[in-house]
Parts: C-alpha cells; sequence; structure tokens
C-alpha cells in the first residue's frame, strides 16, 4: 500500500528546505546561529588571508585537464553547462579546495540516503490514488476531486493547468476544480495532479536556484511530455500515461543534489555557486540512482521502479537495443530525457544539424523515438540551426 496521508500546506520546497538544512547542520558541524562569520570553510582551517575570489575559487596548483571520452559525454556535460552554468577555468575547477571539501561531504552523504530519504515529504492523498491508476480510464474521479480539494496547493495547480493556452482555448477563467475536470478530462487532471506535487519539490530560495529550478521542471516537464508522446506511437500505448509519470519524476535525484549542495554552501561560504566541473560530475553520477531510491522509498509501484532502476544502470546509448528488446519502456524513458536536454540546450543556443543529426544517430535507438525528433525537427519547436 502506497503512503497515503493529507498534504500539508506549508510549501514542500520550504519544508525540504528546512529538512536538508538541520541534516547539512550536523554534517558540517556549523558553528552556532549567534557567530557572525558564516565562512566556516575558512575559519575551520584557521585561514584568513584570502580573498574572498579566493574563498570561493581556491588556489591554482597544478590544473588537470578535464577530457570527455565520448560524443555522449560531451553530450551530458553541455546540458549541465546549460543547467548550471559555465564551470570555471580548468585551473580553478580542478584546484578549488572549497569544492573538494563540500563535494566529499555531500558524497558522503549521498553513501547514506535513508539520511535524505529521511528528510523527504510523504505523499498526498491525490498522488496516491493517481499512481495507484495511472493506467485505468475508469478510476473515480468524482473521490479523485474530492481528494484534491483537501490540497490547496495541488488544487492551485491543477486549476493552473485548466487556464493554461494549453487546455483553455477560449480564455474563459476557471476558478474551481469541476470546471477545471469538465475543461482537463480525465488525462489532464492526472497531469495536474501530478505537476502539482512534483513542481512544488522545485525550491526557490534565491535568485540562482529559481533560474535553475525553472530550467530543471521544464526539462523534468518535456522529458515526461516526450516519453508519453513516444509511447503513444508504440505498441505500448496503453502506458502512456505511466510513461508521463515517470518522465516528469526522473529528475528528482537532480533537484535534491542541488539542493544540498546549495545548502552546503550557504553553511560554509555563501557567497559561492554550485557550477563547478566536480558538482556536475557528482549529479551525473548520482542522480538517476537517488531518483529511484526516493521512488522506493515512497512505494511506487514495481513496473515503475523497474524503469527507474534501469535508468540508473544505463551507463550508455549503446545499451539501448537490449534494453528495447527486453524493457521498451525503460528505452523510451532514456530517449525522451535526451531529446528534451535537446530541446533544452536549443532555446538558449542553437544547435548545429550535425549535433542535432549525432544525436539521432548515436543517442537514440528506437523507430518511435526518431520520429518524435523529426515531428519536433519539423515544427517551431526545434527548429534546425
Amino acid at each position: 500500500m502506497l503512503f497515503s496521508s493529507p498534504f500539508l500546506v506549508i510549501p514542500l520546497a520550504h519544508k525540504l528546505a528546512n529538512m536538508f538544512t538541520r541534516l547539512l547542520n550536523k554534517l558540517f558541524n556549523k558553528t552556532p546561529k549567534t557567530a557572525s562569520n558564516l565562512y566556516y570553510f575558512e575559519d575551520s582551517r584557521k585561514v584568513s588571508t584570502l580573498d574572498d575570489e579566493h574563498k570561493c575559487q581556491g588556489v591554482e596548483t597544478q590544473p588537470k585537464p578535464i577530457s570527455y571520452r565520448s560524443f555522449e559525454d560531451e553530450y551530458q556535460q553541455a546540458f549541465y553547462d546549460y543547467l548550471l552554468g559555465a564551470s570555471p577555468s580548468q585551473a580553478l575547477t580542478n584546484n578549488d579546495e572549497l569544492t573538494d571539501y563540500i563535494t566529499e561531504k555531500i558524497q558522503a552523504l549521498l553513501k547514506q540516503p535513508k539520511l535524505i530519504l529521511a528528510a523527504l515529504p510523504i505523499l498526498p492523498a491525490s498522488l496516491t490514488a493517481i499512481i495507484a491508476q495511472l493506467d485505468n480510464a475508469n478510476f473515480d474521479t468524482d473521490e479523485l476531486i474530492n481528494l484534491i480539494q483537501q490540497e490547496p496547493v495541488i488544487a492551485a495547480k491543477v486549476i493552473e493547468l485548466a487556464n493554461s493556452s494549453y487546455y483553455n482555448r477560449q480564455q474563459k477563467a476557471i476558478t474551481e476544480l469541476k470546471s477545471a475536470f469538465m475543461l482537463l478530462g480525465a488525462k489532464g487532471l492526472v497531469e495536474g495532479v501530478i505537476n502539482g506535487f512534483i513542481s512544488k519539490m522545485v525550491p526557490q530560495s534565491n535568485v540562482y536556484f529559481r533560474q535553475y529550478g525553472e530550467k530543471i521542471w521544464q526539462h523534468s516537464l518535456l522529458t515526461g511530455i516526450n516519453a508519453k508522446s513516444i509511447v503513444q506511437q508504440s505498441p505500448l500505448q496503453g502506458s502512456a500515461a505511466q510513461a508521463y509519470f515517470i518522465g516528469l519524476i526522473s529528475h528528482l535525484g537532480d533537484l535534491i543534489i542541488y539542493q544540498l549542495m546549495l545548502g552546503a554552501f550557504a553553511i560554509v561560504h555563501p557567497d559561492c555557486q554550485p557550477n563547478a566541473a566536480s558538482f556536475k560530475d557528482m549529479m551525473a553520477k548520482n542522480s538517476k540512482k537517488l531518483t529511484y531510491l526516493i521512488a522506493k522509498y515512497w512505494q511506487f509501484p514495481p513496473a515503475i521502479l523497474e524503469v527507474l532502476a534501469l535508468q540508473a544502470k544505463m551507463k550508455k546509448a549503446a545499451l539501448l537495443p537490449t534494453l528495447y528488446k527486453n524493457r521498451p519502456l525503460a528505452c523510451y524513458l532514456y530517449e525522451a530525457n535526451i531529446i528534451s536536454e535537446l530541446q533544452s540546450r536549443q532555446k538558449q543556443f542553437p544547435l548545429e544539424s550535425q549535433t542535432i543529426d549525432d544525436v539521432a544517430n548515436n543517442l537514440l535507438f528506437s523507430e518511435e523515438a526518431k520520429l518524435l525528433l523529426s515531428q519536433l525537427l519539423a515544427s517551431t519547436s526545434l527548429a534546425k540551426a
């Protein structure tokens, strides 16, 4: 049985931030709140001669060159650059003592995922009901609406979706749930509930994080939409709703790890930005595994856990033919993420046609995914440079 509990009105982002702050305070042995100096890292190492720039960047010694072994490695690195901003120069990146210090602490925490999971909220009752009925076209809509009405944050997101230009072509204001359902339909209501919960896990603590949070949320949304679109064109079209849900939650690990890093900086040096290459590498290596552990902690159905587990195990697109043969839904999700990364980067800086061709030839396998990419290329949403 999935967790079920009334949904607290307190925003998830705020609740998570408070929980992770307490966790990080223990991890970093923060000085008392009465202390005026927040630069714990420098104080703890008795460093008082470095200026703020050196505190953020460290002291250059012997730079180690960064190399990427394949087109796929470079592609993933470029996407994290899009999300978090370009990393500092190689010299500074590889010799930033503060970055090394925080990376070591976060990695130690990632080896104890139970501590992270304990800080997560339980699932709201409406999302629990949705997960149990993802591929059931005959679920009790009235019961779901009654659950949503008890959860103001989720209800607000459903009404917001009903007022979006995608659904509300006549631009008639929708102010209550029953009208929203009449407009959205059962599938739209499902998407609204899922979006409402996941989007509220995107913290908005400061300008830098809001920018990142918006990017990762849009990436999650695109992954869900792409996964649904690919599955709708496949023999598994009955699992389109499940594909959308899995795509939407598939980047929870990125959100949690980034929030931990941001919280760590707030403790040891609040003026630095967590955009070093080592952080991106840590996110790339751990985020999918953490996503799976979160889903397992929330007791998602085995079919969903299996797809997420395979995402964590997939290291190279070269394995897609085997994955497609044995677990096509997992293959579709992997490809949906690749296409979403391409869409996100293309919005910021138009990519060369050769890059897009390389993605199609090297990182996609299924005909359904390649068809979706062709459709996007033919539309204004992903025009060739």
